[in-house]
């Protein structure tokens, strides 16, 4: 049962309520819950990436919503999270783990499975490390340490810098300009693209600005050594954003990895692959018990 009695207001199936964060701001999540009534079935955490949103995930919930409760937060300002009215005070790394934190505590007082997702991996990696008794396992997706220096010229597309290239191209297209430098294959579906800039693209400027600042300048790697948890990582063979440095670190800080490929060189392994990472991961979270 969750505090508060949280966890007896979630009806079967999908569920999408709101998390006060704090008096003036609540974030937004929905519950996935196919999973047999009578069974008590663990919570995964399904964290998006940089300026997308719980809907990113789509093509997973088939595959993990029958043997877990699985919930799907949007970040502060993004999705259908409230607004806010100063990104640059009200949206920071620390804030979107205390987030979490607080998500998680509302929901159970048992650990979670966690699987983030770029961006959202580096959060996991950051509650793995700071809230241990928090997470049961945890599994990223096209994570990287940090962004390195040849990412941020690609993604700044000649201007200044990525957060320059945003506010002169405008988002839309800077997002799908991006998109096919690193995060689509050129096979890809051109409606898939299409979507995903059109659900990229409803997010506030001002806030996917911020954000594309935090993600440039964070770093996980102070953390990863703090992990004891079991970790799955999936990477892009030959990934442009994380590259073979990238996935050196993960093997060297956390040893008791669970490192493995999917065969393609963009960024969105989780949606141009997702059968085959929310497969691995729903396995590694099953055999993690």
């Amino acid at each position: 049962m969750g505090r508060g009695g949280q966890e007896s207001q979630h009806q079967r199936g999908l569920n999408m309520p709101y998390f006060p964060v704090s008096p003036e701001l609540r974030i937004h999540y929905r519950v996935d819950d196919f999973t047999d009534p009578w069974l008590d079935r663990p919570y995964l955490i399904l964290q998006h990436g940089n300026g997308r949103s719980g809907n990113f995930w789509y093509r997973w919930i088939p595959r993990l919503a029958t043997h877990f409760k699985v919930v799907r937060p949007d970040m502060r300002g993004v999705g259908r999270s409230d607004p806010v009215d100063d990104p640059e005070s009200q949206i920071s790394i620390e804030a979107c783990v205390a987030d979490l934190a607080g998500l998680i505590d509302s929901l159970t007082d048992r650990p979670v499975y966690f699987c983030g997702e770029s961006m959202g991996g580096i959060l996991g990696i950051l509650m793995a490390s700071l809230h241990p008794e928090k997470i049961r396992a945890l599994a990223l997706v096209a994570t990287p340490a940090f962004i390195n220096d040849s990412m941020k010229t690609r993604y700044a597309l000649g201007h200044g810098s990525r957060l320059d290239a945003m506010r002169k191209m405008g988002i839309r297209q800077w997002v799908r300009e991006t998109s096919i430098l690193t995060r689509f294959p050129p096979d890809s579906d051109p409606r898939l693209l299409d979507w995903y800039v059109d659900e990229f693209a409803k997010g506030t400027p001002e806030v996917l600005v911020r954000y594309s600042d935090l993600v440039s300048s964070a770093s996980a790697v102070d953390h990863l050594g703090g992990i004891r948890c079991p970790v799955l990582s999936l990477f892009p063979k030959n990934g442009q954003i994380t590259d073979d440095a990238q996935v050196r670190l993960f093997r060297e800080h956390v040893p008791h990895a669970d490192v493995r490929y999917v065969d393609s060189e963009y960024h969105m392994i989780h949606l141009t692959h997702a059968q085959e990472c929310a497969g691995a991961v729903r396995d590694f979270f099953l055999a993690a018990g």
